[in-house]
């Protein structure tokens, strides 16, 4: 972390145009469903303020969204219009990374989601050519009907390792296999989803009502393939060619495989929502949660996770990613209707969940059961994300929670350095290039030509999120194909990076609220966090504030007579607000500066079944032991300094807020 800047500084009725932005980028063969005329649209530009700063070197969010961008756009492969590679596979002599189903169902449309998120907290433009070829490849895919469809030919691994059975219907209301060559193109809500929200981003950065034409097109597409049963309603288990027909008599998708496909068409719509007001999206959300929540066989009435059959009962319990997910977009839904019933299952269901991994250090396990060795980025993200939300939505105070999991497994999670994996490498018999990879689903035949690559992998992937960490190691001893990064877990880190940064603190009719003490650069205030190598935060002050509200820690009491604070160098009283300290008008121009007490505790913690001794220091662990082996985490000890570090940095300050 400490030298991270270091590292890498409706469309059917509407008349298509040619855009010029990148078409003449787009080289490979991919026959897109819409590859001569396109929507004349851009991606709109980041607008705010650059400036030189000396800051605290402790976590800095910016850094890390300045990472994230690198690997978000330098995963990518250049041979197949920048399709992003789904798996990256560390530990092996030569690594290497994979193409298969999941690039486009799952994983490239929530990168570019979360990358018009990170483009407004660094201001970067880091390859800002990919945004413009994504843009021109949605646009490019979405059908006459309106939905997005993912093109099969020229992708020779499009159906490799495909997770959701056979059926795709069409047209005529017939259905036909997956596998079958007369397949061209198809829709589900996975891709969908994720684009619509990337495309709402957009729409929020410039205003232009082009964007809400597309969206509303697939809004009401989805709507009408949704099988509607009164008070539930959800998309059907299956792949759809354009403009196809749907038996009402199918089936609702239950288990892990049913919210992982309807479920994902839930949150995108219910922020549409909550911007503009369209019903069809408050219906389209509205429903699939109810069939989520009662119908999906997924939750009790808790909200706790259940599980009956398929790939869960195989690992031995519920999913952990699946579910969270779904409760991120129920609280979406539930915090801008204010629908409190809704609010108080996702409460429950959060703080049920957060018992079943290490609410110390935020290790949450991929499969729930008390032995599971392996976390996955997805739920620490998941989990951070619940705490923020619901703690803003005011149904609970969980930025205890945040902090912790911010600054431990979630900071430790993404990649930073590749020194040690290049060593751990270095020692590892060459294994030649060829079909004896080791890939989900495999062992194969062959491999489709493409599907691999050998090209820099480790340089690419920096800033990406682990795949399957363990509670002290990077990477786990557990199976080869498991040991490095899976793009879902690159996707939801990043896009939880834009979480935290954009609710460190809030500014609302003059009043500056901090909620996390992390450094941040804003329009009504910066922010300098001394943790944890002091009990410090400073606050520049930019913009009149009628009340100053700051977030004392978790280990300092509320009323603690030990925490001062010094406005301009003069001391200032104040009074306590439960958690936070209430500094009352402080003027454009004049710095905050609070103190309190911040010491070391030892612990002992027990973490997937193995017990492990914790050094921590306010919330930031600073050692574990026993330690890792290939990439240790919290190797921290940098903390203990007796002079905190500054570092100079280029500051940006947004001058937008996307509310995602």
């Amino acid at each position: 972390m400490k030298k991270c800047r270091s590292i890498v500084f409706a469309l059917c009725a509407i008349v298509f145009f040619s855009v010029s932005s990148s078409a003449q980028v787009l080289k490979s063969k991919v026959p897109y469903i819409r590859d001569k005329e396109v929507a004349p649209l851009d991606v709109p530009p980041v607008k705010g303020e650059y400036y030189s700063d000396l800051i605290p070197d402790t976590l800095d969010i910016a850094d890390r969204a300045e990472l994230a961008i690198h690997c978000i756009t330098e995963n990518p492969d250049p041979r197949c219009d920048y399709e992003i590679h789904w798996v990256t596979c560390f530990l092996r002599n030569p690594p290497f990374m994979w193409h298969d189903w999941s690039d486009w169902n799952a994983e490239q449309w929530k990168f570019n989601e979360a990358l018009t998120l990170l483009r407004l907290i660094t201001g970067g433009e880091k390859n800002k050519y990919i945004d413009d070829i994504w843009l021109e490849i949605i646009l490019r895919s979405i059908g006459p009907d309106g939905l997005f469809y993912v093109p099969l030919k020229g992708r020779p691994w499009s159906k490799l390792n495909d997770a959701w059975g056979p059926t795709v219907w069409r047209a005529d209301g017939s259905t036909v296999d997956f596998y079958d060559k007369s397949v061209e193109y198809y829709s589900n809500p996975l891709p969908t989803g994720r684009v619509m929200g990337a495309l709402i981003n957009y729409y929020q950065r410039d205003k232009n009502p082009a964007w809400k034409k597309i969206i509303e097109k697939m809004i009401d597409r989805s709507l009408e393939l949704m099988i509607d049963k009164g008070d539930y309603g959800y998309l059907p288990l299956s792949h759809y060619e354009p403009n196809a027909k749907v038996s009402k008599d199918a089936k609702v998708p239950t288990n892990l495989i049913g919210i992982e496909s309807y479920a994902r068409m839930i949150q995108a719509p219910a922020i549409y929502y909550h911007l503009t007001g369209y019903e069809p999206a408050k219906e389209l959300a509205y429903k699939q949660i109810r069939t989520a929540i009662y119908h999906g066989n997924n939750f009790d009435a808790d909200g706790r996770f259940i599980y009956k059959g398929g790939m869960e009962e195989d690992r031995g319990g519920a999913h952990f990613h699946a579910h969270t997910f779904v409760l991120m977009s129920i609280a979406d839904y539930a915090a801008g209707s204010r629908d409190e019933e809704l609010l108080g299952f996702v409460k429950k269901s959060f703080e049920w969940a957060r018992e079943q991994g290490n609410p110390t250090v935020g290790f949450f396990p991929e499969w729930i059961r008390p032995d599971y060795p392996f976390s996955e980025t997805c739920e620490v993200a998941d989990m951070i994300a619940l705490a923020i939300k619901l703690s803003q939505a005011g149904v609970g105070d969980y930025w205890d929670d945040a902090d912790r999991w911010i600054r431990n497994q979630f900071a430790e999670n993404q990649l930073t350095k590749i020194d040690c994996i290049s060593s751990a490498i270095s020692k590892m018999k060459k294994t030649p290039p060829g079909n004896n990879e080791v890939l989900w689903g495999g062992p194969y035949d062959s491999i489709p030509e493409g599907a691999i690559s050998y090209d820099n992998v480790l340089e690419r992937n920096i800033g990406g999120f682990a795949g399957w960490p363990s509670a002290n190691d990077w990477i786990n001893d557990g199976d080869e194909a498991y040991r490095g990064i899976m793009g879902c877990c690159t996707g939801n880190g990043t896009r939880t990076l834009y979480y935290i940064w954009e609710n460190i603190l809030d500014y609302e009719n003059g009043q500056l609220k901090v909620n996390l003490l992390l450094n941040r650069a804003s329009q009504w205030a910066d922010v300098y966090s001394y943790i944890p190598y002091e009990g410090q935060v400073r606050l520049k002050i930019k913009s009149p504030c009628t009340k100053v509200l700051v977030r004392m820690p978790e280990w300092v009491a509320s009323g603690s007579q030990e925490v001062k604070c010094l406005v301009n160098g003069k001391a200032r009283k104040f009074d306590w607000e439960s958690k936070y300290i209430d500094i009352g008008p402080v003027n454009p121009g004049e710095i905050v500066a609070v103190t309190f007490p911040i010491y070391d505790r030892t612990v002992k913690e027990k973490i997937a079944n193995k017990e492990y001794t914790l050094v921590i220091r306010g919330n930031t662990v600073i050692s574990i032991d026993p330690p890792g082996k290939y990439c240790p985490f919290y190797q921290r000890e940098y903390y203990h300094k007796n002079e905190m570090p500054w570092r100079p940095v280029t500051r940006f300050v947004s001058a937008q807020i996307i509310d995602y």
